[in-house]
Order: structure tokens, then sequence, then C-alpha cells
């Protein structure tokens, strides 16, 4: 299954309905890498990563940005204890998480194909939600309450202005990754700076709900998304949208970003060895 990626990297571009002046700043051009990791079982993760060109395509859907510095964005092995993203450091996909992804969704799916859609969904979410810290810290972004959450809040809005194939297959793989994480989450648990997973699907399914409420009013009429949250959804979705139209829209080249739509973008989901 092959999805367009234009939207998946930098949907950003949806979400200009004008240009703001621009900054002057000089161009801000995304490093990538793929790290070999030592351990071989994830080496299939790192080949099939390099073999589908996922990097050098976030580095073309990224042209529009323009940041007063440059970003290093890579995949790499990261250990059992991650390091989290660090003021002016690099964008870090680790191959250990898409692992982790691929045995969760083994363990629930028979479907080859299912599970490389729910692979790239999570594949998907990580790269968004890692370049959200990046561009809060580049930016000097202000931020209020818990840092994760509003790289998960940036993350959901740019997956809901997909095409609606594609915003379907993100936003969905990525509530049922978190549906089904089998993380339990006990005492020190709740002093970690990220949400425990179950409300980071409700925070999802909400930004997706305000989005195209008639897309997914059935997740409100089923009692996924308790109605009392769900009168609460449009409110958010509309802070979000104006604080990335304050902060963020200013630094997008307009003229790249035209280019950057009219390409067609396309690369099968990641997967992995589970």
């Amino acid at each position: 299954m092959r999805f367009t990626l234009c939207a998946a990297c930098f949907a950003l571009a949806s979400l200009l309905a004008a240009s703001a002046p621009q900054p002057v700043y000089a161009q801000s051009q995304i490093d990538i890498a793929y790290e070999a990791p030592a351990d071989a079982a994830l080496r299939p993760i790192y080949d099939q990563l390099r073999q589908q060109g996922v990097l050098q395509e976030l580095q073309l859907f990224m042209e529009p940005l323009r940041l007063p510095r440059k970003l290093t964005v890579k995949t790499a092995q990261c250990g059992p204890d991650p390091a989290p993203y660090a003021p002016g450091g690099p964008v870090v996909v680790c191959y250990e998480a898409l692992d982790q992804v691929a045995k969760l969704v083994a363990q629930h799916s028979r479907d080859p194909t299912y599970q490389q859609t729910l692979i790239y969904g999570a594949f998907i979410e990580t790269v968004l939600h890692q370049m959200a810290l990046a561009i809060f810290d580049t930016l000097g972004v202000p931020v209020w309450g818990r840092e994760y959450d509003a790289a998960d809040r940036l993350a959901a809005l740019i997956m809901t202005q997909f095409g609606e194939d594609v915003m379907r297959t993100t936003i969905e793989s990525t509530t049922q990754i978190f549906q089904w994480s089998d993380k339990t989450w006990t005492g020190r648990d709740f002093a970690s700076v990220a949400s425990p997973d179950a409300q980071r699907f409700y925070n999802y399914l909400c930004v997706a709900y305000a989005a195209s409420p008639y897309d997914y009013g059935y997740l409100v009429r089923g009692g996924t998304l308790p109605s009392e949250r769900a009168d609460r959804c449009d409110g958010e979705y509309q802070q979000i949208k104006k604080a990335f139209n304050l902060r963020i829209m200013p630094y997008v080249d307009p003229d790249l970003l035209v280019k950057a739509r009219a390409r067609r973008w396309s690369v099968s989901p990641p997967g992995g060895n589970g």
C-alpha cells in the first residue's frame, strides 16, 4: 500500500490559508543520516528505511520551512534508555521503537498489509512528534503544560490536513497503536514528561473529530470519544491552529511551498522484523 507523503511529513502546506511576511533568515537545510545499528536484529529496519529513502523525502518536504539553524534528522539504534530530544540536538527516530511497534502489531493482526499500514502510521507519528519538539526549540515557541503533549497536538494537527485517505490511515493507525499499548502506568510513571498512551489516544481522537466531525462523528456516537470531551474538541483544535499560525506560519517560504505541493510523493510503509 502506498500513500502520498507530501501531506504526511510536511502537511503544513494545507494549514496555510495565506502567507505572513517572511523573517529574514539564512536558508536552513535538513541534514539526514541513517546510522547502522549494532544489533543485527534491527538491521532489516535500517535497510528498508535506506532503501525507501524516507529521510531524503523528508528533506524535500521540509524545504519550505526556514529556520535560524540547521536540523539533523537521523534514524539510529538508541539502546534501552533512549535520550529525549535535547535543545540544539538532532531529531532521532529509534529503530527499537519501530521494532516494538512491529511486534505489538503482530500480536493483534495476522494481515501483513494491515500490519505494514499500522507500522507506517507509527513511523509518521514519531517523525512528526520529534520534528515538533525541534521546531519548538529552534523557533523558541512558548509551551504551557507538557511539551510532549504540545508536540502530539502539532503532529495531530498536521495529520488532519492530509487527503482523506492519508488522514484516516495516519490518525487511525496512531490511535490503534496507543490503544493496543501494553504498558501499565503506575507510581513514578506518572512523573514522566509524556502522557500515558491511553490519554494520548483520546488527544489524537479529539483533534481528528474537531477537524472532521462528519468523518469521525461515529467515535462519539459509538462512545469511543466521550461526549463531554467531544464538546471541548473544537476549542482545543482552534487553539492549536491559532498557535501554529502565529508562531510557525511566518517561517514558511510561500514559493517553495507551492513547489512542494506540486510534487508527487510516495513511499511504502517501513517494516520491521516482528
